[in-house]
């Protein structure tokens, strides 16, 4: 059973803090997983993120940085996704065809808002 519940800070606090690395993330979900009702947060929530950041994560799991950055800027999630994607679609390698393709949907689902 996994000690991470027991912290006070959530995942993204330990995160932006330089306490806890990317990959830990997992940990995180577990301990929320083995919470059962304890817990009533959701999971973004739980690893102290918003529902939009959540989703980022889920589509591009490498951009928790730019989702930390910004937090830290104050410039717009969608600004800083739009950069990765053109970085990713400039680069074209096969194994991002996923997260461009996601990105891609979740980016222009954003630009009438």
């Amino acid at each position: 059973m996994s000690d991470v519940r027991h912290q006070t800070l959530s995942f993204f606090g330990l995160y932006s803090q330089g306490h806890a690395r990317a990959d830990q993330i997992h940990d995180f979900i577990d301990a929320w997983h083995e919470s059962g009702d304890d817990e009533k947060r959701s999971l973004a929530e739980f690893l102290g993120l918003t529902e939009e950041e959540y989703d980022v994560w889920l589509i591009a799991p490498g951009a928790l940085p730019l989702i930390l950055a910004a937090r830290q800027t104050g410039c717009p999630l969608r600004d800083l996704m739009a950069e990765l994607f053109a970085e990713l679609s400039r680069a074209a390698r096969p194994a991002d065809r996923s997260v461009i393709h996601a990105l891609g949907h979740w980016l222009k689902a954003r630009s009438t808002d």
